[in-house]
């Protein structure tokens, strides 16, 4: 009853991953990054729960706090600052872009069959889910233009090897977990940093400018 639980969370970070392909506004896909966050937080915590680890307790404590809050907040500062409020390019129109998103769901899917999960899981059936957050959060940061969606790309990958560390292997040891929370954190503030950089020198903020900005 408890993997359906868990499982059920992992379909629906899945969907919140599909559903940053069909928009280009910024602030919107802010939001679903936060949303997304929050229900990872929640499974993180819910194991916590269940198997009585104090670890992960913290580490859902954490989740929510840095990836609900404080990076979310980071990246609308970021953004009303830039004055800009959607992804004006994209290299794949949303249509094509589905349809690759659904060929790369379906491949997960039949990979994942020949994969053996040890019996001390959680939640088997979540490692497909996970590795498809993964593989559009990198679909994101290739197919896009402008860096700050490249980091919520990036973020969004970030939110699935964190699912499936936790509902497949009961989490990563404190340290490690805090050591990536703080890694996340570094950078996308030096994201942050950069973007609000190039936009002092360029009014269009996508990856030919920042071309253009080195050289």
């Amino acid at each position: 009853m408890f993997s359906n639980f868990i499982e059920l969370i992992g379909a629906l970070v899945l969907v919140l991953a599909i559903l940053q392909i069909t928009s280009d506004r910024l602030y919107f896909s802010i939001r679903v990054y936060a949303v997304q966050s929050l229900f990872v937080a929640l499974s993180v915590f819910s194991i916590g729960v269940y198997s009585s680890s104090a670890d992960l307790y913290v580490s859902g404590v954490l989740t929510f706090i840095i990836k609900t809050i404080i990076i979310p907040y980071a990246l609308f500062k970021t953004i009303n600052e830039m004055k800009i409020k959607r992804e004006i390019k994209s290299y794949i129109n949303i249509t094509n872009s589905l349809l690759i998103i659904s060929a790369i769901i379906i491949f997960t899917f039949v990979l994942t069959r020949y994969i053996h999960i040890g019996d001390g899981a959680i939640a088997k059936d979540i490692f497909p889910m996970s590795l498809g957050v993964i593989f559009i959060g990198a679909f994101i940061m290739v197919s896009r233009h402008k860096p700050i969606t490249q980091l919520i790309g990036f973020l969004t990958i970030e939110n699935g090897i964190m699912l499936v560390a936790t509902s497949v292997t009961y989490g990563m040891p404190l340290i490690v977990e805090i050591g990536i929370f703080f890694d996340v954190i570094v950078g996308a503030t030096i994201a942050s940093l950069v973007i609000h950089h190039i936009n002092e020198d360029s009014d269009d903020i996508d990856l030919d400018s920042v071309t253009d900005f080195k050289e």
